[in-house]
């Protein structure tokens, strides 16, 4: 019977090792993956049997800037994130929640494959509004005409106008949208003028909302408030009016333009510039003296 032959130890090492290149990685323990390190060695409530729209309670593990992982009893910690931790703008993560905080949420999504798991501190509404948000179109949000028809608000201004109306007369508006630069008030001109009918929306300018400075138009006005203005002016051709919560007499007077305007500042000064007449001057020079033309040389070389 043969000996057995004894395998070199540095041979075993290499057992299952593609190339001799890898071989200083054979004690090195396997590296987990990012989403590894969420997912618990002793195993929770299996994804599968959780439940979307059920609420469960949970208990922060870790805060990131884009939001919070919970422990919330499952195989794999869910994920809080940063949109849905308040229905208002949430800057900072540990402005809401912070580690260790026993928080109830309700379970939005799950996906087994992953293993990952979605959570919200929103009611479903709130899920809804935010949705609803992301899908309108972005840009100011400028107010609707009355009756969505930009053609009837303007037949109503220009009857306004040729009817005549009083500038210093107060009436009641409701405000429909505001702006950083003014509050767009909806008024009846039935109120403005005898025989006079419809609805116009105009813009009431941030500094005609008070007689003191205003900072921010919300500091004033919002939505839906019912105000008392008048009517400034109105531009029927581009289908404008303008309105103020002020007295005209508490009005601040339109800053006057100065009719010179900015001197202009020449880029080179008199001394700099030297003899300003020097084209008259050369030319008087030049009478006196003789003048030179550069005629062609005709040579009869048939000699």
């Amino acid at each position: 019977m043969s000996e057995v032959e004894e395998v070199p130890a540095a041979v075993e090492a290499l057992d299952g090792v593609e190339s001799a290149d890898e071989a200083h990685n054979v004690e090195r323990p396997a590296r987990a993956s990012g989403t590894a390190k969420h997912r618990k060695k002793n195993k929770g409530t299996p994804l599968a049997d959780l439940e979307v729209g059920s609420q469960v309670d949970a208990t922060v593990k870790n805060i990131a800037s884009y939001g919070a992982f919970l422990d919330i009893g499952a195989a794999s910690d869910a994920l809080l994130h940063v949109s849905r931790l308040s229905s208002d703008f949430v800057a900072n993560v540990e402005d809401v929640v912070k580690q260790g905080d026993k928080v109830s949420v309700r379970i939005v999504s799950v996906d087994t494959e992953k293993g990952q798991v979605a959570v919200s501190m929103l009611s479903e509404e709130d899920e809804q509004k935010q949705a609803e948000a992301r899908k309108a179109p972005r840009g100011k949000n400028r107010p609707q005409r009355s009756g969505g028809d930009r053609q009837a608000q303007m037949a109503t201004i220009a009857a306004l106008a040729e009817s005549g109306y009083d500038s210093d007369k107060f009436v009641e508006g409701q405000v429909v949208s505001t702006l950083d630069f003014g509050a767009f008030v909806r008024i009846s001109t039935a109120d403005l003028a005898e025989g006079s009918s419809g609805e116009i929306d105009g813009l009431c300018h941030i500094s005609c909302l008070s007689k003191e400075r205003v900072n921010s138009v919300s500091d004033i006005v919002s939505v839906g408030d019912t105000v008392q203005v008048r009517l400034k002016s109105v531009d029927t051709g581009a289908g404008r009016v303008s309105l103020s919560m002020i007295s005209a007499a508490d009005e601040p007077a339109p800053r006057e333009r100065k009719s010179g305007g900015r001197p202009k500042k020449e880029q080179f000064t008199t001394e700099e510039l030297g003899n300003l007449n020097w084209k008259e001057d050369l030319e008087k020079f030049m009478e006196d003296k003789p003048t030179f033309s550069n005629m062609a040389v005709v040579v009869d070389k048939r000699k």
